[in-house]
Formats: C-alpha cells, sequence, structure tokens
C-alpha cells in the first residue's frame, strides 16, 4: 500500500462505522419491546396476560370464518371474558353488505367504560373476532380481541377518564368489513364516537406499526408523540396506504368521520391468512407493542379535547423507535426552499472563490443522476433475472435474507463505482454540490406533491444545507471539515433512511425491490464526495474496496438465486377444489397454485392439464383441472318469486337459495346485464369497485357468506333486451372425501390460504328481460 494514500482510505473508512451505527439502532428501533409478565402491576398493559387470553379465545387451533358454529364459540369467549372483567357486554347482531357485493349477518360484541364528562363523545377501541376459513386467525385478529380485552382490564385499574370508552370486538371483517359497517349504520352508541383506535395484522411478527391516521393526522399524530413509548411510524406508510386497495375496519370508521389510530403489525406475512396464522406463532414481544400503543392512544385521546380536530395534515417519523418527530405539512415546502436558498448561497460562495468551477457541479449533478438511475436499472434487471430463473415465483420468499441484501447493495455499488468514475474531475465539492442540488429539488417537488415522504429528502437536505456553513465560507480545504461536511447529512439520510428500508419488503413484497435499491442509494449518496479519496489509493485499499463493493451484491444475487422459495414455515399457497357443474353433471379438481405452477406431487396426483383463464366465465387466472368424480350435489336454486315490468325496465324478486346446506352462495351477472337497484334482504348493495370488476372478468357478483336454511332474498332491476345467463353457485369449505387424496399430495412447502379448499355447485339459469 503506498502510504500516501491511506489518509484517503481512512478518511473513506471513517463514515462506514457510523453508518453501521445508525443501521444498528434503526434495526433495534423496529423490533417490539420485550413482554411483560402476567404478573405485572395491574396498572400496565401485560402481553403475559393478554396472551393467555388469547390462547382461551383461539387456543384450538380452529378456523371460525364468520357465522360458522367455531365462530360462536369464540364470541361465547369473548363475552365470557369481558363479563369476568366487570363489564356487561351487549351482543348486537345485524345485516349488512360492502361495495364489492358480499352480505352477511353478524353480532358484534360491545361494552362501555363511561367517563366523567357529561357530553357523550367517546373513543372506540376495536378489533374483529371473525377468522378467513383456511386459518385460526390468531393474529389476525385474536391478537387484536385480546389487545382490546387487557385494555379493557387495565382501564378499569386506573383513575377513571375523561369520555367514555367503546369496545367493540366485531364480525365478519374479513367478508367485507360488515361487522364495522353494522356497527356505524345501526347501533346508538356509534353516533357518539369521535375517535377510534382499531388493531389489526397482517403478520404474525414485528413491530406494532401505526400505519394510518384519520384526516385529522396532525392532531391524531400529536397526541401520538407525546404518549407512545416506543412508536414505529411514519407518513410514508400512511401516504402509501392510501394509494393501495387494502382496508381494514378503519376504513369504515373514517368514512363515518370517526379520527383515530390504526395499528397492524407485518412481519411473517407468509403466515397471513394460512393455517400458520395460528397460537404458537404469534410474538408475545408483538402482542406487548400492540398493547402498549393502543392503551397509550386510548388513554391519550380520552382524556383530550375530541371536539377540535381539525383536519389537517402532518409529516413525521419515529428515530430508532424511542421519540416521533413530526411538523404541520405545509411547514414542509418552506424548509426545503429554506435549504435550496442556503445550498445556492453557498455554492455561489464556493464559485466565487475559486473552489469550484461550473463545470464540475455539472458533473457532480450528472454523476448523482447516474448513481439513482443505475440503482434503479441494476434493481429493475436483477429482479426480472431472479423472477425469470424461478427464484422469486411468490410476492414473499422463505429465505428473504439474500434478496434483501442484494438489493440494498444494489443501491451502494453504483454509488461507489460512479463517484470513483466522476470524482476524478468534479472533485470533492462538485459532487457535494452536484449531490444536494438534486436532493433539495426533491424536497421541493415531494414537499409541494407528496409532503408525507418528503421528511427523507427534506431533512438530510436541510442538514447538509446548515452542515456546510462553517467550511464552504471558510478558505482553504481542511480535511476534517470535508469529512463532517459529507458524514453529517449522512447520517441525517440514514437516520430517516434506514427505518423504512426495513419495512419495505415485509410491506410490499418482491414488488418494491427496485425502490429498496432506489432509496438504499439515495441514502447513500452523500458518502461520494469521499469516494473521490480512492482515486489516490493504489494497490490492494482500492482492488479490496472495490471488490467488495461489487462482489457482494453477486454474491447475494447467487444466494437469492439458489435459495429454495418456500419452505414448512413458509409455504406456498396452493387451493385445492372440486367443481360441479349442475348444467352438464361434470365435475372438476381445479387447483391454483400462487406460483402458477403446479406442485410436482399433486401433478403425479391426477391427470391435471393447464387453462389459461380457470373454467368459469369470471376466471380470470390460470388454473389446473382434472377430471373428478361425480357427486350427488344438489345444485343451488335462484327463483323468480314476482317481477313487474315498465316501458324502460323490468323488476324481479328472487329466492338465491342452497339446497345442501352450504353456508355461502353468490349469484353472478354478466358485464352487460345492465342490473341495477339491487337489494339482498332489503338491504341495497352496489357492487361498483373496478378492481373487483375486472378481478372477474367484468362479471357482477351478489353473494351471502351466512346464508339460512330459507335462503336469501334478492331484488334488482334489468333493462329490457336480450335473453341472458346468469350463474347461481355455493360453497363449502373443505373437500370431499373423495378429495383425500389430493389433501394428501399437497406438500410441506405448501399450505391453503384465504377461503382454502371448497366445494362448489353451480348451474346457470336463462333470464329473458
Amino acid at each position: 500500500m503506498n502510504s500516501e494514500s491511506s489518509p484517503g482510505i481512512r478518511r473513506l473508512l471513517f463514515p462506514l462505522p457510523v453508518l453501521a451505527i445508525i443501521f444498528f439502532f434503526s434495526l433495534q428501533g423496529v423490533r417490539p419491546p420485550a413482554s411483560r409478565s402476567a404478573d405485572a402491576p395491574a396498572t400496565q398493559f401485560s402481553g403475559g396476560r393478554a396472551g393467555d387470553i388469547l390462547k382461551r379465545l383461539v387456543g384450538d387451533g380452529l378456523p371460525h370464518p364468520v357465522g360458522s358454529p367455531a365462530d360462536d364459540a369464540v364470541r361465547e369467549r369473548i363475552v365470557r371474558e369481558l363479563t369476568s372483567l366487570g363489564y356487561r357486554p351487549d351482543v348486537q347482531s345485524g345485516f349488512a353488505c360492502d361495495e364489492y357485493g358480499t352480505c352477511a349477518t353478524v353480532k358484534n360484541v360491545l361494552a362501555r367504560l363511561s367517563g366523567s364528562d357529561a357530553d357523550s363523545s367517546s373513543v372506540l377501541v376495536a378489533s374483529h373476532y371473525d377468522s378467513v376459513p383456511a386459518g385460526p386467525g390468531a393474529s389476525d385478529d385474536g391478537v387484536g380481541v385480546a389487545t382490546v380485552l387487557e385494555i379493557a382490564r387495565t382501564l378499569k385499574s386506573l383513575p377513571q377518564l375523561r369520555h367514555s370508552v367503546v369496545f367493540l370486538i366485531d364480525e365478519g371483517e374479513e367478508a367485507g368489513l360488515i361487522g364495522a359497517r353494522v356497527f356505524v349504520d345501526q347501533h346508538p352508541w356509534a353516533k357518539e364516537v369521535r375517535v377510534a383506535v382499531n388493531i389489526d395484522n397482517r403478520g404474525t411478527s414485528g413491530p406494532s406499526l401505526m400505519f394510518e391516521t384519520g384526516s385529522a393526522n396532525r392532531a391524531m399524530v400529536e397526541l401520538y408523540a407525546k404518549h407512545a413509548a416506543h412508536p414505529v411510524t411514519s407518513s410514508i406508510f400512511y401516504g402509501a396506504y392510501k394509494q393501495l386497495p387494502n382496508e381494514t375496519d378503519f376504513t369504515v370508521f373514517k368514512a363515518a368521520g370517526y379520527q383515530g389510530l390504526n395499528f397492524a403489525m407485518i412481519g411473517d406475512v407468509a403466515h397471513y391468512h394460512t393455517p400458520l396464522d395460528n397460537f404458537e406463532n404469534v410474538a408475545p414481544a408483538s402482542l406487548q407493542h400492540h398493547g402498549d400503543n393502543a392503551l397509550a392512544s386510548v388513554m391519550a385521546l380520552a382524556n383530550s379535547d375530541l371536539a377540535n380536530l381539525r383536519p389537517s395534515e402532518a409529516v413525521y417519523f419515529d428515530v430508532f423507535g424511542q421519540v416521533l418527530i413530526w411538523w404541520p405539512a405545509n411547514w414542509t415546502l418552506g424548509c426545503a426552499a429554506l435549504a435550496a436558498v442556503l445550498l445556492l448561497f453557498q455554492i455561489g460562495w464556493l464559485v466565487r472563490a475559486g473552489r469550484l468551477q461550473p463545470a464540475e457541479i455539472a458533473r457532480g449533478l450528472f454523476g448523482w443522476l447516474g448513481m439513482i438511475l443505475l440503482s434503479g436499472a441494476a434493481g429493475f434487471a436483477v429482479r426480472y433475472l431472479l423472477k425469470a430463473t424461478g427464484a422469486l415465483p411468490v410476492d414473499w420468499v422463505a429465505h428473504p435474507l439474500p434478496v434483501q441484501t442484494a438489493f440494498w447493495s444494489l443501491g451502494f455499488a453504483p454509488v461507489v463505482l460512479i463517484a470513483l468514475i466522476s470524482g476524478r474531475r468534479a472533485g470533492f465539492w462538485g459532487l457535494w454540490a452536484g449531490g444536494w442540488i438534486w436532493w433539495t429539488l426533491l424536497a421541493i417537488l415531494t414537499g409541494w406533491q407528496i409532503p408525507g415522504i418528503s421528511y427523507v429528502f427534506v431533512v438530510p437536505a436541510c442538514t447538509a444545507a446548515v452542515a456546510g456553513l462553517p467550511f464552504t465560507l471558510r478558505s482553504g480545504e481542511p480535511r476534517t471539515g470535508t469529512l463532517l461536511v459529507s458524514i453529517v447529512p449522512l447520517a441525517a439520510a440514514g437516520i430517516v433512511g434506514f427505518a423504512p428500508l426495513f419495512l419495505l419488503y415485509d410491506a410490499l413484497g418482491i414488488r418494491l425491490l427496485p425502490g429498496i435499491a432506489l432509496l438504499s442509494a439515495l441514502v447513500f449518496t452523500p458518502i461520494a464526495p469521499l469516494i473521490r479519496d480512492l482515486q489516490g489509493a493504489r494497490g490492494l485499499w482500492r482492488v479490496a474496496f472495490v471488490g467488495a463493493t461489487v462482489g457482494v451484491p453477486a454474491l447475494a444475487i447467487f444466494a437469492a438465486a439458489v435459495a429454495p422459495a418456500y419452505s414448512a414455515k413458509s409455504p406456498e399457497r396452493v387451493n385445492l377444489q372440486y367443481w360441479k357443474d349442475a348444467d352438464t353433471g361434470r365435475s372438476q379438481w381445479l387447483v391454483r397454485p400462487e406460483s402458477g405452477r403446479l406442485p410436482g406431487a399433486i401433478g403425479v396426483a391426477s391427470k391435471f392439464s393447464r387453462i389459461a383463464k380457470g373454467p368459469f366465465p369470471w376466471s380470470t387466472t390460470p388454473a389446473f383441472v382434472a377430471e373428478a368424480p361425480r357427486l350427488e350435489l344438489p345444485a343451488p336454486t335462484f327463483t323468480i318469486l314476482e317481477s313487474s315490468h315498465t316501458a324502460d325496465k323490468r323488476s324481479y324478486h328472487a329466492l338465491l337459495r342452497s339446497e345442501r346446506g352450504a353456508s355461502e352462495a353468490m349469484v353472478l351477472f354478466p358485464p352487460d346485464s345492465g342490473i341495477d337497484s339491487v337489494r339482498m334482504d332489503g338491504t341495497p348493495v352496489e357492487p361498483e369497485a373496478p378492481r373487483l370488476r375486472e378481478y372477474l372478468n367484468g362479471w357482477i357478483i351478489y353473494d351471502c357468506v351466512t346464508m339460512s336454511a330459507k335462503g336469501v332474498e334478492i331484488s334488482f332491476t334489468l333493462p329490457p333486451g336480450k335473453p341472458f345467463d346468469v350463474y347461481a353457485a355455493d360453497q363449502t369449505f373443505g373437500l370431499p372425501l373423495e378429495g383425500m387424496f389430493l389433501l394428501k399430495s399437497r406438500p410441506l412447502t405448501a399450505t391453503k390460504s384465504e377461503d382454502g379448499d371448497v366445494t362448489m355447485v353451480s348451474r346457470r339459469v336463462q333470464f329473458i328481460p
């Protein structure tokens, strides 16, 4: 090693331990705190006590979908728990429909803790107790129910709150947020609610992430910042969630005008809506974190002024899960503009002093843009390569560490390589100026258009603009000064950038892998001015550093390519179905693997063939079909009870009934039917969601998931026109005994999910409007 290269190498390596420390504390910040034991003080939320409640509720491991006898049993256990705590629980029964055409009769459990104030304002604490048919729902949302019940116990041990607290443990969330709709529309307590704290989950581990608020975003975040001991949140998640099609009960509460906070854990998402969502896989620390966050939020809201929650937005993020930093969203653009003014002033001063040339600024600008574009291009290319080789067949793979390492390092490598290429001619200040011009431009743009994500740019840009002042305005080039000019904003970028990077994969899976590469490149770009020091390094130092920069992503990509995509703890979702076409008498086995590839063991169990869009007119996804034995299963009936005609429309009143006692029945109308004014058991339902229409190939579905023996009445109107066929179908959960060989053929690395394995019978009914 050349001795004169040592100072440059040392200056380059000095920021790496700083980044490592920030990385470590950021990682610790997204880990929930340890659970308290069951003998913790009565005035504290105890994860141990909540875990005992959870075991009593769902320890039998049985799925309990809405309306099932197993769900009735869970509801009775919840009522007993509340009664033992000294509450007088009420069971609300009601029928409702969602905007996708799904209807159900549900039974909600409610209790109330009176406040000291004379006004009628109250705080709602909510979760749901039903599960999907495929899994026992220990985390989704048994953890939420156990959290609500332990909060109800804790509040009994504390001084009386100012406002009343309503506890809602509803049914039918998985069927379309039905229980929340019944409460909001039909229960008298709903009119008193001003704010809601909702607890739901999309995984079985991880921190209690506060990912959504009401429109009074600023007021909610301010309260949460003051009272949450370990906040894990970001306005990035709030902004991103608003763009996603996902929904929880909080969606209904927001539509009703409630303010509030929504919490979820999203770790181990492979367990979500599968048999692996069981009591054994619940993370006690996550349950404790939920309780700490929700209890603190409920107490803060119940003791605050609920009459003055004005809608306004905030920008916010936590630092290492210890403190929540926030500011009003309308401050963001001003802060970004101020950073731009300070930065341009310093760049002008450097040019005037002859320490920076315009050509060097241009090279710095192009160099920074190249780093970002190259990392993004590499991210898309590597994701495409891994998907093409079969390494990423699903959104979340069994061994994500190599994948995440690969895309994090795909952000760092382009920064190093392009800084080496452009550093000699751009110089330290050229790379510094070019990079921070881009940062401030992005800060201004996001502060103007999407303030929720703007802090990722605003905080480092403001830090760079301030940190540079003592050194840009003095003469000379002290090595310590240039080191601090780079490392201080680099640290700021790591503090605001690492935590979202840790959570992005759990939140969105492989779809966002190129985004992880882009964001990591962004976080690492402040180190670029120091990379130029490698220009003077010779021999092993330069080879080792560049080799590691290129070698780490290469090794990680190789590991991701050879690692198995599935395991028993992270299986592929593969649902099996028996379908009987009552019109032709033909029966088939259907298999829909999540990856689109038929597992080999199932493939040899019967003679399957692949069809591009499934066997139904409304099918849009590929399926594998094989002939199945014809079973004597009666078809559902869709009977017109009465009809009336006018010149421009025809009104019908019909009865949909499952003749074999199925728990769910549906009727599907073709895309061009013109059906309108639909009511199911007298309740209006208008399935106008474009997402569902696309999923069903344009077909329109009306579905009752809690069928009674007498059936469900449906009224609707149709325009006069040509005849068309509608389909009536019913389904039960599980396969007939004749399908046992298929169940045994499903490998350990595969599992059912969502509705799971079902038996369906369908028939056509011709309409002549």
